[in-house]
C-alpha cells in the first residue's frame, strides 16, 4: 500500500475511543429506546384494561342504585321509560348523580334505545336520547355477556365503554346500562407518564454515556501506547519495547501487551537464525546451479544419440510393418485360391455324380420310349378291331331295321284282319298295336343306333390319324435322344478329366498355403522383435526427456533457490537487531 493511500486511510479512521464510547451508548440507547416502547405499551394496556373494570364497576353501581326503585322497567305509550311507578324520562337528572366527580358518562337503554343518559351532544347541547347503541352491541347483550371495547365511537368522540344486561324482576333482558369515558383522557395520563419514563431514560443514557467516555479513554490510551510499538514492529525494528502502563494490567489489554513483548523476543531470535540460513543457502543455490548447468549438457547430448537411435528402430519397425502387411495380403489371396479350388472340386465331384445320373436316365428315357412305341402300336391293333367290331355292329343295325319294316307290315296286316274280324278279332287288333309301337321303338333304336356308329367311326378315324402322328413323333423323339446319350457320355469323359487336374491344383495349393503360413510366422516374428525394440528405444527417449526435464527443472530450482537466497538476504536487511 502506497504511503499516500496509507495516510488517506488514516485520516478517514475513527478513533477507538469514539468507538468505545459508542459501544457503549448505543446500546444503552437502544435498551431506552426498547424500555419507553414497552413501557409505553404497557401502560396503555393496563390502562384501558383499569379504565375497563372501572366501568364495568360503574354501571353495575348505576344498575344497582336504580334498582332501587321498586317494580319493573315499561314504555308508557309516549315512550317514556317508568320503573315501578317513578317516571324516569321526567328525572332524567337522577343519572347525572352516578357521574359526578367522574369523567365518565351513563346511559339506560331500554332495548337497543337510549333513554336516559348523561351524555349530552356536542352540537346542540341536549342530553342525547331515543338513539340506538350498535347491533352488534345489543346482539351480544341480549343474549346475557357483557360487551366491553376500548374503541367504539360516541358522540364523535372515541370511547372506553362496557354494557352489562338490565333485566325485569323476572330475569327477562329488557334493556342495558352503559358506562363510558373518553380516550383522550387516558391518552392524556399515558403521555405524562410516557414523558416522565423518557426523562428518566435520557438522564440514564447521560450517566452511560459519562462512565463510558471516562473508561473508554483509560482504555484508549494503552491501545494507542501497544498500537505504537506495533508500528515500530511493522517499521522492521526489533529493539522496541512495550509501555509498562499497557504490561501491567490485568484484562485482555495487558495480556495482549505480553504477548506482543513476547512475539518481538521470538522475532528477533528468529530473524538471527534466518540470516545465518539465507546466507548459507545462497551458497547451496551457485553450486547446484553449477552442477545443473553441466548435467543439463551432457544429459542432452545422450538425448540426441538415443533419439536416432530410436528414429531408425522405429523406420525399421514401419518398414517389417509394412512386409507384414505385404505377406498377409498374399496369404490372404492364397487362402482365397485354396477356397476357390476346394469349391471347384466340390463342384467338379457334383457334375460328375449330376452327369453319371444322368446317362442312366438318358438310359431310362430310350427304353420308356421304345416301350411308348410298342404301347402305340398295340393301341392300333385294338382300333382295327374296334372298327370290325364297329362294321358288325351296323350290319346289325341294318338287319333291325329290315326286322322293323317287317313288322311294320305285319301289325298293319293284323290290324286290317282284325277290323274284318270285328269283335271276334278286338284282342288281336291290340297285340298287333303294341306290335306296331314296338317296332317303331325299335326302328327308332335302329336309327339312335346307327347314329352311335357313324360318331364312332369318325372318332376312330380322328384317333388312328393322331397315333400315326404321335408314332412319327416318337421316332424323332428316339433320334435326339441318342444324339444326347451320345453327348452326355462326352460331358461325362470331360468331368473326369477336369475332377483330376482339380485334385492336382488342390494339392498345389496346400502345398501353397502351408508355405505361407510359414512365411507369415516369421516375419510376425520379426515384426514383434522390431516393435520390442523401437518401444525400447522410445522408451530410452522418452526416459532421457524426462531426465532432461527433470535436470532442467533441477537447474531452475537451483535459480530459484538462488534468487530467494537473495531476496531473503534483502528482506532480512530490513530488520534492525
Amino acid at each position: 500500500m502506497s504511503e499516500e493511500k496509507v495516510k488517506k486511510k488514516q485520516g478517514k479512521k475513527i478513533s477507538i475511543k469514539v468507538k468505545l464510547v459508542l459501544l457503549a451508548i448505543v446500546p444503552a440507547l437502544l435498551v431506552s429506546m426498547v424500555e419507553i416502547l414497552f413501557s409505553t405499551w404497557s401502560l396503555t394496556d393496563g390502562l384501558k384494561s383499569e379504565t375497563i373494570d372501572g366501568l364495568r364497576l360503574l354501571s353495575q353501581a348505576t344498575m344497582a342504585g336504580f334498582e332501587e326503585i321498586e317494580g319493573d322497567y315499561r314504555l308508557d305509550s309516549s315512550g317514556d321509560l317508568w320503573k315501578g311507578d317513578v317516571n324516569l324520562s321526567e328525572n332524567i337528572e337522577m343519572i347525572d348523580l352516578y357521574t359526578d366527580g367522574y369523567e365518565a358518562d351513563v346511559t339506560i337503554f331500554y332495548g337497543k334505545t337510549r333513554k336516559i343518559t348523561s351524555l349530552v351532544s356536542s352540537e346542540t347541547g341536549k342530553r342525547i336520547i331515543d338513539t340506538d347503541a350498535d347491533d352488534e352491541v345489543w346482539e351480544k347483550v341480549s343474549k346475557g355477556e357483557v360487551y366491553e371495547t376500548s374503541d367504539i365511537v360516541i358522540n364523535n368522540k372515541d370511547y372506553c365503554a362496557c354494557y352489562i344486561p338490565l333485566k325485569n324482576s323476572n330475569g327477562t333482558i329488557i334493556g342495558m346500562v352503559f358506562a363510558g369515558e373518553p380516550q383522550a383522557e387516558v391518552q392524556s395520563y399515558i403521555s405524562e407518564k410516557t414523558i416522565t419514563i423518557a426523562v428518566i431514560g435520557i438522564v440514564a443514557l447521560i450517566l452511560v454515556a459519562v462512565a463510558g467516555y471516562m473508561m473508554a479513554g483509560r482504555i484508549s490510551k494503552c491501545i494507542v501506547k501497544a498500537n505504537k510499538s506495533l508500528g515500530e514492529l511493522a517499521q522492521g525494528n526489533l529493539n522496541t519495547v512495550v509501555d509498562n502502563s499497557v504490561l501491567n494490567r490485568n484484562d485482555e489489554i495487558g495480556q495482549m501487551g505480553n504477548s506482543l513483548e513476547g512475539l518481538i523476543g521470538k522475532l528477533r531470535e528468529i530473524v538471527e537464525k534466518l540470516k545465518i540460513s539465507a546466507d548459507t543457502v545462497y551458497s547451496s543455490g551457485n553450486t547446484l546451479d553449477d552442477m545443473a548447468s553441466q548435467s543439463s549438457g551432457a544429459a542432452d547430448e545422450i538425448s540426441r544419440a538415443v533419439e536416432d537411435i530410436s528414429k531408425g528402430a522405429v523406420s525399421q519397425a514401419e518398414e517389417i510393418q509394412d512386409a507384414s502387411m505385404e505377406v498377409a495380403n498374399i496369404g490372404e489371396l492364397i487362402e482365397n485360391i485354396v477356397g476357390n479350388v476346394k469349391n471347384l472340386t466340390q463342384a467338379s465331384e457334383t457334375m460328375g455324380q449330376s452327369g453319371d445320373k444322368s446317362v442312366a436316365t438318358i438310359g431310362q428315357l430310350s427304353e420308356s420310349n421304345d416301350r411308348t412305341n410298342e404301347a402305340i402300336g398295340n393301341i392300333g391293333v385294338q382300333i382295327d378291331l374296334t372298327n370290325t367290331s364297329v362294321g358288325k355292329i351296323s350290319e346289325a343295325a341294318t338287319l333291325i331295321t329290315d326286322i322293323t319294316t317287317q313288322t311294320q307290315l305285319l301289325a298293319l296286316n293284323a290290324s286290317i284282319e282284325s277290323a274284318r274280324a270285328g269283335e271276334a278279332g278286338k284282342g288281336f287288333a291290340v297285340v298287333a298295336t303294341e306290335i306296331q309301337n314296338l317296332a317303331a321303338q325299335s326302328e327308332n333304336a335302329a336309327a339312335e343306333i346307327q347314329h352311335i356308329i357313324d360318331d364312332l367311326k369318325a372318332e376312330a378315324g380322328k384317333t388312328i390319324e393322331a397315333m400315326n402322328q404321335t408314332k412319327e413323333l416318337v421316332k424323332e423323339q428316339q433320334v435326339k435322344l441318342d444324339d444326347t446319350k451320345t453327348s452326355f457320355n462326352d460331358v461325362s469323359n470331360g468331368i473326369k478329366v477336369a475332377k483330376d487336374g482339380t485334385a492336382l491344383i488342390k494339392d498345389s495349393a496346400a502345398l501353397c498355403d502351408n508355405a505361407k503360413n510359414k512365411i507369415v510366422d516369421i516375419i510376425s516374428n520379426l515384426s514383434a522383435i522390431s516393435e520390442e525394440n523401437a518401444a525400447s528405444a522410445q522408451e530410452t527417449t522418452a526416459s532421457m526427456e524426462e531426465l532432461n526435464a527433470t535436470i532442467n527443472v533441477l537447474a531452475d530450482t537451483a535459480r530459484e533457490l538462488k534468487n530467494l537466497a537473495e531476496a531473503l538476504n534483502s528482506d532480512m536487511s530490513f530488520f534492525k537487531l
